[in-house]
C-alpha cells in the first residue's frame, strides 16, 4: 500500500502496471476520480481491484456507473464528511473503523473493517477496506477513540489535566495552557501540589494542598464540583479558577489517577466584586433615602403596593388604608387634569418625571412635595412598577410665598408712600403756605372789610385741609382691613346690592342696566373690598353717563380658568387715554369738570384689587365710553394675604 501511494503521489496515471499491482493486494482498493478537485458524492469510480469486486455487491452489477456517493453513502454523514474534508485539507489520510453491521447493510460480509481514504493528487484518491482481526480492531478502536477524545479536548474551553496516582500531570490540553499561561511542556510532568502553583483563598491566605480538588479526588476518591481558588503568579497577578475533579479507575476498579477540568473566572470574580461593591453602595443609598425621603411604590395602574414610614407619617393615613389605594386619596384638588395627564404620559413612556405636587393629609392639612417618579422595568423591558421618591418642601414653599407676598405688598406700599409723599409735599405744603400768607395779610390789613375777606379765605383753606386729611384716612383704612377674614361671596348678589344702592341715581338718569352673571358664580374674597370695588366702578359709570336717551351700563362677570373676570362697560363721557393714560389710577386725578370728583376712588379701587392678588385695566375713548376690567383669583389662599 505504501509503494502504491508513492507511485501515485508522483502523478503517474493509472496503467496496466498499476492495475496488475493493485489486483495482487490482499485488501480491497477503490480508485475514485475527482474532476472538480473536491470530495463530492458524484466523484466516479475509476478502478476497483479483484478483492474489491468480490466484496462490494454493486460492482457485480454489469454496466452500472458507480460513484462514491452510491457505494459509500455513510461517508457523507455530517460528522464523517467534516472530518474527511479536514484531513484532506491537512494532507493526511482519513481512517475509520466501520462497524460490521453498517457494511453488511451494503452487501459486505459480516466483519468489521478499517476504511482508509488517501488523496493521491488533485484528481484522484483511493479508498481501501481491510478486514480487521480482534487484536488489530481493538488497537484501532482505541486509537480512534483517543483521537476523537484528543480532538474533543482541544476544542473545549475548559482546561483539562490528567494526573497519575502520585499527582504528576500526564496530560494537559491547549485550554489548560492558555488559562494557566504556561507552555504545555512546562505543565506536563509537574505535580499539581507543587509549591510553584501558589494556590490561595480569596483573602490571600494559602490554600491547603490536601483541600485541592485533585487531592480530594485521589485521596478520598470523591468527585469535587465548583471549587474556587486562585493561583498567584510570580508577578503577583491572581488567576481565579473554578475546578471540577474526579478519580479515574482501571477495568478492575483500582485507582490509577484523576482528572480535573477548570475555567478561568478571573473576570467574573472582578465583575462579582464590582457588583457587590456597587450593591453595598446602592444599599447605603437606599437606606439613606428610606430614612430621609418619602417613598412609595405602585403597580403599573398606580395602585400603591408599598409605603415607607415617612410616607405614612406625613399623609396621616394608616398603612392599611394606603396599601391598595391610589394617590387620589391625598389629592388637594390644586392641580388640573392636564397636570396629571402630562405626568402619566411621561412615566408610561419609561421616562422619569420630576415636579412639585401639593397634597392633603387625612386631617386636612396641605403639604408640598418635591417628587421624582421612576419607572421600574422587568427582564422583558416592560414597566412593572413605579418608584416615587419625595421630599417635604412645605416650609420652603411657604417661605417663597411669603417672600412673593412681601414683595407684592412692598410694591403696593411703596406706591402709597409715593402718594403720601405727594400729598405731604404738595397738598399739605400748599395748605400750610396758604395759611401763612393769609395770616400775614391778616396781620397787615387795616380795613375790617379786608380782614373779613381774609378770614373767609382762611375758613375755605381749613375746609380744603380737612378734605385732604379725610382722603388720607380713606387710604389708611385700606391697611386696617387687610387682615379681615375671607368669605365665599355670590357675585350676582353683590352686584345687585350695589345696583340697589345706586338705584336712585340710575332711575334719575334713565340708565339701562345690562347684567350677564351666572347664578352659581362665586369668589373667595374680602367682602368689604369687593363691595368697594363694585361701588367705585359702578358709581363712576353712573356719574359720567351722558344725559341723553340711550345711556347704558353693562356688567359682565365670567370665570376664566382659575380667575374671575369682572367687566363694567358704559357709553358715557370716556377718557382721553393718550392724554391721561398714565394718571388714571393716581391719587387726586380727575378728568372731567365734575364737582363731586375727588380723584381718589380709582386709586383706592386699584389698591384693593392688588391686595386681593388681582389686576385692573381700562379701555376708553373720549366721547364713546369706558370698559374697566378686573381680574381676581377665584380661590386665593389664606397665606397669600398679609
Amino acid at each position: 500500500m505504501n509503494c502504491f501511494c508513492i507511485v501515485m503521489s508522483q502523478t503517474i496515471l493509472p496503467s496496466e502496471f498499476f492495475f496488475t499491482f493493485a489486483n495482487t493486494l490482499p485488501y480491497s482498493l477503490f480508485l475514485f476520480e475527482s474532476k472538480s478537485q473536491t470530495f463530492a458524492k458524484d466523484n466516479p469510480l475509476h478502478f476497483s481491484n479483484i478483492k474489491a469486486k468480490s466484496l462490494h455487491h454493486l460492482l457485480q452489477v454489469p454496466n452500472k456507473t458507480n460513484t462514491i456517493g452510491s457505494m459509500f453513502p455513510f461517508l457523507f454523514e455530517s460528522n464523517l464528511q467534516l472530518q474527511i474534508q479536514s484531513d484532506i485539507q491537512n494532507q493526511k489520510p482519513f481512517e475509520s473503523v466501520i462497524a460490521k453491521e453498517k457494511l453488511h447493510f451494503y452487501g459486505f460480509q459480516n466483519h468489521p473493517y478499517l476504511l482508509k481514504l488517501t488523496q493521491l493528487d488533485f484528481n484522484f484518491y483511493t479508498i481501501t477496506i481491510e478486514e480487521l482481526t480482534d487484536a488489530v480492531l481493538a488497537e484501532k478502536i482505541l486509537k480512534q477513540k483517543e483521537s476523537k477524545l484528543d480532538r474533543l479536548l482541544k476544542t473545549m474551553i475548559n482546561g483539562v489535566v490528567v494526573v497519575n496516582k502520585e499527582g504528576q500531570i500526564l496530560y494537559a490540553n491547549d485550554s489548560a495552557s492558555e488559562i494557566l499561561e504556561l507552555e504545555l511542556a512546562s505543565i506536563e510532568n509537574r505535580y499539581f501540589s507543587s509549591r510553584e502553583w501558589k494556590q490561595i483563598y480569596e483573602d490571600g491566605s494559602p490554600y491547603p494542598t490536601d483541600k485541592l480538588p485533585l487531592a480530594q479526588a485521589l485521596g478520598d476518591q470523591l468527585t469535587v464540583y465548583n471549587c474556587e481558588h486562585g493561583i498567584l503568579s510570580e508577578e503577583g497577578h491572581v488567576k481565579w479558577l473554578n475546578v471540577n475533579a474526579t478519580p479515574l479507575f482501571d477495568e478492575y476498579g483500582n485507582l490509577e489517577g484523576a482528572t480535573a477540568s477548570f475555567l478561568d473566572i478571573t473576570e467574573l470574580k472582578k465583575n462579582q466584586t464590582t457588583i457587590e461593591q456597587q450593591n453595598k453602595k446602592l444599599k447605603s443609598v437606599l437606606e439613606a433615602i428610606e430614612k430621609s425621603a418619602i417613598v412609595s411604590v405602585t403597580n403599573p395602574d398606580g395602585i400603591i403596593i408599598r409605603a415607607n414610614s415617612k410616607f405614612i407619617q406625613i399623609t396621616g393615613f394608616p398603612e392599611n388604608e394606603i396599601i391598595g389605594s391610589d394617590h387620589k386619596i391625598f389629592s388637594s384638588d390644586y392641580h388640573k387634569k392636564e397636570f396629571w395627564k402630562g405626568l402619566w404620559n411621561q412615566i408610561k413612556h419609561g421616562k422619569t418625571w420630576e415636579g412639585i405636587i401639593k397634597n392633603k393629609s387625612k386631617d386636612g392639612n396641605y403639604f408640598w412635595l418635591q417628587t421624582f417618579i421612576h419607572p421600574l422595568f422587568n427582564s422583558e423591558e416592560k414597566i412593572e412598577a413605579y418608584l416615587s421618591i419625595r421630599f417635604d418642601i412645605t416650609e420652603e414653599i411657604v417661605a417663597l410665598e411669603n417672600t412673593k407676598r412681601m414683595l407684592h405688598f412692598t410694591g403696593i406700599q411703596n406706591n402709597r408712600l409715593q402718594n403720601f409723599a405727594y400729598i405731604l409735599s404738595h397738598n399739605i405744603r400748599q395748605h400750610s403756605s396758604n395759611f401763612t400768607s393769609l395770616i400775614q395779610l391778616l396781620e397787615e390789613s387795616k380795613s375790617e372789610v379786608d380782614k373779613k375777606n381774609i378770614v373767609e379765605m382762611l375758613h375755605a383753606s381749613s375746609v380744603k385741609l380737612e378734605e385732604t386729611i379725610s382722603h388720607l384716612n380713606d387710604i389708611i383704612s385700606i391697611n386696617q382691613t387687610l387682615n379681615q377674614p375671607m368669605e365665599i361671596c355670590s357675585l350676582k348678589n353683590e352686584v345687585n346690592k350695589t345696583l340697589s344702592i345706586l338705584s336712585g341715581s340710575i332711575e334719575h338718569r334713565n340708565i339701562k342696566i345690562i347684567t350677564i352673571i351666572p347664578d352659581e358664580l362665586k369668589v373667595k374674597t374680602i367682602p368689604n373690598y369687593l363691595e368697594s370695588i363694585l361701588l367705585n366702578l359702578l358709581s363712576n359709570a353712573v356719574k359720567y353717563v351722558r344725559l341723553k336717551e340711550g345711556a347704558w351700563i353693562k356688567i359682565q362677570i365670567e370665570e376664566n380658568q382659575d380667575q374671575i373676570q369682572i367687566k363694567v362697560e358704559d357709553n358715557g363721557l370716556g377718557i382721553n387715554l393718550e392724554k391721561h393714560g398714565n394718571k388714571i389710577f393716581g391719587m387726586f386725578k380727575t378728568f372731567h369738570r365734575n364737582e363731586d370728583a375727588r380723584g381718589i376712588g380709582l386709586f383706592i379701587t386699584k389698591s384693593q384689587v392688588e391686595v386681593l392678588g388681582g389686576k385692573i385695566t381700562l379701555q376708553s375713548e373720549e366721547g364713546k365710553g369706558s370698559l374697566f376690567s378686573v381680574s381676581l383669583p377665584k380661590n386665593p389662599e389664606e397665606s397669600l394675604r398679609v
